[in-house]
């Protein structure tokens, strides 16, 4: 009986002591997207006046593919986020949203996303390349690498770099997010202006 009651009042300790722990919370994220009513304005179906743009998928550097969001703490310190993290493969939200930027944009191209179903085969070619996508200890946000046009007859037309950073209006990960769009919609922007000057 004695052990019982012992062993029963430890268990009721623990779970006391277990449930008196802060709980984690765990935040996801998305970027946003462009408005629905600029895609309505200023895209079109692809017409005759259009020629395919094939959007490859995004690359990252080793250290901005996973899901944890990333954010550079010095000089020579990263660390990326357990507990906010990306809801959805950030590669892949990128593709989508510098494919929907660019439909509003600009009017030269029809930018669609590769999927195994489409031959990019005489098509030109846009291929995004990030080594920076995060926050950093400045209060700002990071994003540089570069872009590749590649013209229908397969030329590398060029290779351009870039080298962004926007300020976070408050800290926080919802902020860095924020900051992280608004350069999406800066390089989108420059992606753009290069596209129509071809």
């Amino acid at each position: 009986m004695k052990t019982w009651l012992v062993g029963g009042l430890t268990a009721i300790t623990l779970l006391t002591g277990c449930s008196s722990q802060p709980e984690v919370t765990r935040a996801t994220y998305l970027l946003p997207s462009i408005s629905n009513s600029m895609v309505a304005t200023h895209s079109t179906p692809l017409g005759q006046s259009q020629a395919l743009l094939v959007v490859r998928p995004v690359e990252m550097a080793a250290h901005l593919a996973g899901m944890g969001l990333v954010y550079q703490v010095s000089e020579t310190e990263i660390v990326q986020a357990q507990q906010n993290t990306w809801a959805d493969s950030i590669t892949q939200q990128l593709t989508r949203r510098i494919t929907a930027d660019l439909r509003a944009k600009q009017k030269r191209y029809w930018p669609s996303e590769l999927t195994p179903a489409m031959s990019s085969a005489g098509q030109a070619k846009l291929q995004v390349k990030f080594t920076q996508f995060n926050g950093r200890y400045t209060g700002n946000a990071v994003l540089s690498g570069e872009y590749l046009v590649i013209d229908r007859d397969g030329k590398l037309q060029g290779v351009y770099p870039f080298q962004l950073q926007v300020p976070l209006a408050q800290s926080g990960y919802d902020a860095q997010v924020s900051a992280l769009s608004q350069g999406v919609d800066q390089l989108t922007t420059q992606i753009a202006q290069r596209l129509m000057a071809q």
